[in-house]
């Protein structure tokens, strides 16, 4: 443990009241921790506290670690730790898996060889790119496909967990689908600078496997670690996981086994204990009291538990608990009246209880099409209710269309977000123009995303300035060290920059400088260190100036040098320089472009593919003279097929001009307008509002409003606009649709069991627990009877005053049901047939 400098506070007076288990789990910070606990032990408490406990133990904020399974999770542990340390919250770092991921490969990415400002795409960004790569029709087989590839990355081992692994091999294991198809879909993701969810986790295990440096800096970058839901953790993520805790092992483990119902998503609980038990031979401790419902809905929980192959938690209602209603048991003639007779017991308590909450009210169901049955039994009763799938928020086509406006703005070569774009409001750009620019454009070097770069309006080319100014003389190709990868946080340490004159290097500029904040892990990146910079910087603001001076009017390059110039004159305005406006060009995108088919495009890799003398990359210097020949190497093959590009330009300029000249409006406003505003403005200027109120269609419209509320609700104030606006998007593309429904909306959610894992009600209604429904009739098949027990188990777990269950004596094609077997293995005493 590297102990904090910082003195910090005890915790606050009010103190809530712990028993014996939690306390002994909150007082063990040092040292490996297993934790079970079935939910309504109190788990996020502990886990809160535990936090607490480390920092007053002298644990730096900065050097903690809490991973959460979603991001509802992740904002109820921020929300209880602030409590305790407001001033070090922003300190800590609570994230998903995911999150987690792409924090870190921001971090590395030069060396990992991908682009710093990657955009993320979403399962539906995924399904809609896998429908066009295979020219499908159907989501759910576009969804099957998108399934095996992310379990072929998450599984990969070996030689296939490599950047140097051709995807034709990393793929190999895919033998009943189409591998060109799979791997255009990859090098399509590439192209458009995009990560799906499944390599997040794939590049993080990836460069945490294969490059001894990179893990040797995220080895010593915490020193506590928590991580949630165990029971959830695919055996990769736990890779992850290992690697950033074998240092100090103060990590703890935690979560209901009991509660495993990802397995067919690839969750290993079982493996993923066993290994943590090897190597880390944790303390174990049980949570087994329990708050959350009444004795009655605890004690039949836990009498279903005893069914279970092999039980390991158990539950004990805390003598707080009222003892409460028994389950209400209910067979109905037909699937209709089922949902008929939940619709009426929902009205009822409505009637009966003054206020009641319909929002705090659920449905759960085993599959969508029975949730589906059971909304419209309650809409026609005039009950407001919606299914996720009904929902489905951030996968709601005006919530895309209106991202998609974002993220050409933070992502210009998105091509997905640029065709989003043009569909709707229509521009008139029909689908033969933009097919016509994307297959001529592979030939070229162009994207759809440059036909609205002002350089294409400007030069007739998206790439006219760059070879104008590197034959011109005017062009300066940039490095940066910094003390991390935050834009508003972190600090320049050194400027390397050498201005070209034809092509050759003939100016040099170089500055290191001093730090106010400490370097930290960044040093074991640049070698740099607080004591060194002290001895031989110079102030911030001296080498600032004499930066903008050497750049002048000049156009700065680099790889991956967008992250160079943003850091840069974000530290410059904290330094209370007044910032000129730069224009740079990204030679990462350009070595994309014209070196096909490199399995990473790290500088060190374009440099060997193009025949490029090595430097050694440990400094800005170094990697700015790797640059230059790079550069070099490039400059013709832009130039060669100059002509190319200026045609296809010239074509279709007209069409694309004054949405260029909206999209550049728009970058000015964004740097200072907060991201609800910058909302609201693309929202009105775009037309996207106006089409969709000439359609009618004001349910899209109240969408887009509650999308501003949450832009409104997550803005974080401390960041510029530009990096609050960039956090968001990033926020939206990792959130889950249940992060956010019915928040705003007093509706009661009908939802399935999956969806509703981590979620809590005071009433809930699981409906169609019949057999070959519950438990499924696939499970049964297939062996996955232990699975459905635990998914039930979820279910009956999430109420805490009043649990209903119903089921039908009829399906829809008037076949005959039998009532589920699982409902024999709840204690009788505490059921009740109405």
């Amino acid at each position: 443990m590297k102990s904090s400098s910082t003195r910090f506070n005890s915790y606050p007076n009010e103190r809530i009241q712990l028993n014996r288990s939690q306390q002994a789990i909150i007082d063990h910070v040092f040292g490996p921790v297993l934790v079970l606990a079935p939910v309504g032990t109190g788990k996020t408490l502990v886990l809160a506290e535990r936090v607490a406990k480390a920092i007053e133990k002298g644990f730096n904020p900065k050097r903690i670690l809490c991973l959460t399974f979603t991001n509802r999770a992740a904002d109820e542990m921020r929300e209880r730790v602030r409590k305790y340390f407001p001033d070090f919250i922003r300190d800590l770092t609570i994230k998903t898996f995911h999150a987690l991921c792409a924090y870190m490969l921001r971090v590395e990415a030069r060396n990992v060889g991908l682009p710093q400002d990657f955009v993320i795409y979403d399962e539906m960004d995924s399904l809609e790119l896998i429908q066009d790569c295979f020219e499908l029709r159907s989501e759910n087989d576009a969804r099957d496909i998108l399934q095996r590839i992310s379990e072929c990355k998450t599984n990969a081992q070996g030689e296939r967990l490599s950047l140097d692994c051709p995807l034709e091999k990393l793929f190999g294991p895919l033998h009943s689908i189409s591998l060109p198809k799979i791997c255009l879909y990859q090098e399509t993701l590439r192209d458009r600078h995009a990560l799906d969810f499944a390599d997040l986790v794939f590049f993080a295990r990836v460069m945490l496997n294969g490059d001894v440096r990179i893990r040797g800096r995220w080895e010593e970058r915490f020193d506590f670690a928590q991580v949630d839901e165990i029971q959830d953790t695919h055996m990769s993520e736990y890779d992850i996981v290992q690697f950033l805790v074998r240092r100090h092992k103060n990590v703890a483990m935690i979560g209901d086994i009991d509660q495993t119902i990802y397995e067919w998503r690839g969750s290993d609980p079982f493996a993923v204990l066993g290994r943590f038990e090897e190597e880390f031979n944790p303390h174990k401790y049980d949570l087994f009291e329990n708050y959350r419902a009444t004795k009655a809905l605890l004690e039949a929980c836990s009498s279903f538990a005893e069914s279970f192959y092999e039980r390991h938690t158990k539950i004990i209602p805390s003598e707080k608990c009222e003892h409460g209603e028994p389950i209400y048991v209910h067979s109905a003639y037909d699937e209709e009246s089922e949902g008929d007779w939940i619709a009426q017991q929902i009205r009822n308590l409505s009637q009966s209880i003054p206020d009641f909450p319909l929002n705090k009210t659920a449905i759960l169901a085993r599959t969508n099409k029975r949730a589906q049955g059971v909304s419209e039994r309650l809409e026609l009763r005039e009950i407001p209710c919606f299914t996720v799938e009904q929902y489905e928020f951030f996968r709601r086509q005006e919530i895309k269309d209106a991202l998609a406006q974002l993220r050409i703005l933070l992502y210009p070569v998105d091509t997905g977000s640029m065709q989003r774009l043009l569909l709707r409001p229509p521009r008139g750009i029909g689908e033969v123009a933009i097919k016509e620019i994307m297959d001529e454009g592979q030939n070229c070097g162009i994207k759809l995303g440059d036909m609205v770069a002002m350089s294409a309006i400007q030069y007739g080319d998206p790439y006219g300035l760059l070879l104008d100014r590197f034959y011109s003389g005017n062009l300066v190709v940039l490095d940066v060290e910094t003390t991390g990868i935050s834009i508003e946080e972190d600090e320049v340490i050194e400027i390397a920059a050498t201005r070209l004159h034809k092509g050759e290097p003939a100016v040099q500029f170089n500055a290191l400088i001093l730090n106010k904040k400490p370097v930290g892990e960044s040093e074991k990146i640049h070698g740099l260190s607080d004591d060194y910079l002290r001895k031989n910087g110079i102030p911030s603001r001296e080498a600032f100036n004499h930066f903008f001076d050497f750049v002048g009017d000049s156009l700065l390059t680099g790889y991956n040098v967008s992250f160079d110039v943003r850091i840069i004159l974000s530290h410059a305005k904290r330094a209370g320089i007044a910032t000129p406006q730069l224009r740079f060009d990204d030679i990462w995108p350009i070595a994309k472009r014209f070196i096909y088919r490199l399995e990473n495009y790290k500088l060190e890799t374009v440099a060997k593919a193009l025949g490029v003398a090595e430097h050694p990359a440990h400094r800005a210097t170094d990697d700015v003279h790797t640059t230059i020949e790079v550069l070099k190497k490039l400059v013709p093959r832009l130039a060669q097929t100059a002509l190319r590009r200026q045609q296809l330009v010239s074509k279709h300029f007209s069409s694309f001009k004054p949405l260029c000249l909206k999209i550049d409006s728009w970058k000015t406003f964004a740097k200072n307008l907060r991201p609800v505003d910058m909302l609201r403005l693309i929202l009105d200027e775009s037309g996207l509002k106006d089409y969709y109120l000439k359609r009618n269609e004001p349910k899209r419209l109240d969408h887009l409003t509650q999308l501003e509320r949450i832009f409104q609700a997550r803005d974080d104030p401390k960041k510029s606009p530009e990096e609050a606006l960039s956090s968001l998007v990033e926020y939206v593309s990792l959130a889950k649709n249940v992060d956010y429904f019915s928040r705003d909306e007093n509706k009661v959610p009908i939802i399935t069991i999956h969806q509703a894992k981590g979620l809590e009600f005071e009433t809930v209604f699981v409906a169609g627990v019949c057999q070959n429904e519950i438990p499924h009739y696939f499970s049964i098949r297939d062996g996955n009877e232990e699975e459905e027990k635990r998914l039930f188990y979820v279910a009956l777990t999430r109420a805490k005053k009043r649990l209903f269950i119903s089921m039908s004596s009829y399906d829809q094609s008037g076949r005959s049901r039998e009532r589920s077997s699982f409902i024999s293995f709840i204690n009788r005493a505490y059921l009740k047939e109405v």
